[in-house]
């Protein structure tokens, strides 16, 4: 019997947490990547955040990011705002109704944390966020 590689359970689990954010974004009409932004956006208090932002946290081309803001526009979660720093740019920003799915999101995003660690020890998922924060940061050490 082979042994199954490390990718293969990363790739497996990145793909049934989609599934599950899916499921869980239908019934507000959303998709879970929108309720990703939701939530990076609402963590980002403190700087000014613009779509090269989320092209780079969620390793998306920018022709993809520019897609997902506009449908996320459409549906007033997020406004384009002109950077006081830069006319040329676009700072995002979450809407009241955005506003508004935030602790929703972040309930199911904490829920979603918890059950990947359910099974394990303090140290065990200790270990596991180290691995995954590495694993995460190989390709920005190359930059």
């Amino acid at each position: 019997m082979t042994t199954r590689r490390l990718g293969a359970w990363l790739r497996d689990a990145e793909h049934q947490m989609n599934i599950e954010m899916n499921d869980f974004a239908r019934p507000y009409g959303l998709t879970g990547m929108q309720l990703s932004v939701i939530d990076f956006l609402s963590r980002q208090s403190e700087r000014v955040v613009f779509q090269v932002d989320l092209e780079r946290e969620f390793h998306v081309q920018r022709s993809t990011a520019s897609l997902l803001v506009k449908r996320m526009v459409e549906r007033d979660l997020v406004t384009r705002v002109v950077a006081s720093s830069d006319s040329r740019k676009r700072q995002l920003q979450l809407t009241t109704k955005g506003q508004s799915l935030v602790p929703i999101v972040q309930t199911h995003l904490e829920q979603q944390d918890a059950k990947m660690v359910t099974d394990l020890t303090d140290q065990e998922a200790a270990a596991f966020q180290r691995a995954l924060r590495n694993v995460s940061r190989w390709q920005t050490t190359k930059e």
